[in-house]
């Protein structure tokens, strides 16, 4: 289905819009380096959950095999739009990091089981969310978006420190991790400032790689402690069953609700940086086919008992890095992520990059995506109610989550919000601009 082309805005740094058709060559280079940014970050939630819950080997392998299956479904269907299903943009889906520490708790609780059941019986919530989306899209304006955006770059930045410094005086010294990162960065930079089309769109890969020659020349490329005697995977239903604890229920329905704010964020980013609008009918029913897109794919893991899905925050770094936001990209993407999951052992050539090419990498992705957060809040006038809406969910966000000691003593529905900075700075806002919309009309 061919978009309107009416809705795609010109882009200084675009090479290819939404609706473009690439180049085959260009346009699986394009998905490489978009895979290379979220896979890492899609099977992590999975190893954690195994690390700490201790499942068996076969069942770990399954479940990061599932958790790629289901990001290779929601990514095709986010980018091909079935009907009302999906944003037909270049989104990324990937195994969300926002519902590991419930996740681990019901794991703890219940193991696999309990994990997938309770994730599966709170999904229902995100489908009505999505189809109350075009009501609601006076109180979640582009600066409302803007502030969840903001939020998630700037919370996933201390990521990339994490990964630069990871191994430091264990592993490897700082000189080397510094400087393997540093020139990552710096390729990165240099390929910004480039006017050749062709190094911008491949500046990741080729970062990428010479992130990866020099931390060879180092000794500090390690691979994963991961093994798998099953070279094709075949998706079960119900491989380990469901189970259900109705205390968990709220907490996860509030997790759902997270996600789809952020997805709301993510989206409009994507839209931004593709060169299409962020405001109007059109704009919504893509953002409501992107939060259906979601939950029809967080059910689909569930059932085979794997995580639930959401749109990808880093990704969209990539797309502002290389130009590309053709939707074109990804049913590539698509089509790496279901081959992997098929394949598990493919996921090696993958999660083996060594923690300062992805601290690197990361670094500028992320930052990007907080830039994207400030683009977007400056599409409303920085009136003094809008500033107040931007200093209070910001305040709180930045604020209350980062103190774990008082979170904990929180009832459970208050601290799985407040244990998370978006979702604190995302329904602060909300609230924030309900409250200052009823103030200007009264």
């Amino acid at each position: 289905m061919r978009e309107s082309q009416s809705s795609t805005r010109a882009e200084p740094h675009l090479l290819y819009p939404h609706d473009a058709t690439m180049p085959p060559g260009k346009a699986a280079m394009a998905a490489l380096q978009q895979t290379i940014a979220m896979f890492v970050g899609c099977i992590t939630p999975a190893l954690i959950f195994s690390s700490v819950v201790g499942i068996d080997p076969d069942t770990k392998s399954y479940l990061i095999s599932i958790c790629l299956l289901a990001s290779g479904l929601g990514t095709l269907l986010q980018a091909k739009r079935f009907g009302i299903v999906g944003s037909g943009l270049l989104s990324i889906n990937g195994t969300s990091f926002a519902y590991v520490d419930l996740l681990l708790r019901a794991g703890n609780e219940g193991g696999l089981p309990l994990a997938c059941g309770m994730a599966l019986a709170a999904v229902p919530l995100q489908f009505v969310l999505a189809f109350s989306l075009p009501a609601l899209r006076s109180i979640i304006s582009p600066l409302v978006a803007g502030i969840v955006v903001l939020a998630i770059g700037i919370d996933l930045i201390p990521v990339s420190g994490y990964y630069i410094a990871k191994g430091v005086g264990e592993t490897t010294t700082w000189t080397i991790s510094t400087s393997v990162a540093a020139t990552v960065i710096g390729l990165l930079i240099a390929s910004q400032i480039s006017k050749r089309k062709t190094i911008r769109m491949y500046a990741p890969i080729i970062a990428i790689a010479v992130g990866y020659a020099l931390s060879s020349f180092f000794g500090i490329i390690h691979w994963p402690d991961w093994k798998s005697n099953n070279w094709i995977m075949i998706p079960t239903p119900l491989a380990y069953g469901l189970a259900f604890k109705w205390e968990l229920l709220i907490p996860f329905a509030v997790i759902y609700i997270v996600s789809s704010i952020e997805a709301i964020g993510d989206l409009s980013a994507t839209a931004s940086f593709s060169g299409m609008k962020t405001r109007g009918i059109e704009f919504w029913q893509r953002i409501r086919g992107g939060i259906l897109s979601d939950a029809i794919t967080s059910a689909f893991a569930c059932v085979f008992n794997g995580f639930p899905t959401a749109t990808f925050s880093q990704n969209n770094g990539v797309i502002q890095l290389t130009g590309v936001g053709s939707r074109q990209v990804g049913l590539y993407v698509s089509g790496i992520l279901i081959v992997a999951a098929l394949l598990p052992q493919t996921g090696f050539l993958f999660s083996a990059m060594p923690n300062p090419v992805l601290g690197g990498v990361t670094l500028v992705l992320f930052g990007m995506i907080a830039s994207a957060g400030v683009r977007m809040i400056l599409q409303e006038p920085l009136d003094s109610a809008n500033m107040l809406v931007i200093a209070v969910s910001l305040g709180l966000a930045f604020s209350i989550p980062s103190q774990e000691h008082f979170v904990k003593e929180l009832p459970e529905f208050l601290a799985a919000i407040l244990s998370s900075k978006v979702a604190t700075a995302g329904l602060t806002a909300i609230a924030m601009n309900c409250l200052t919309i009823k103030t200007m009309k009264s």
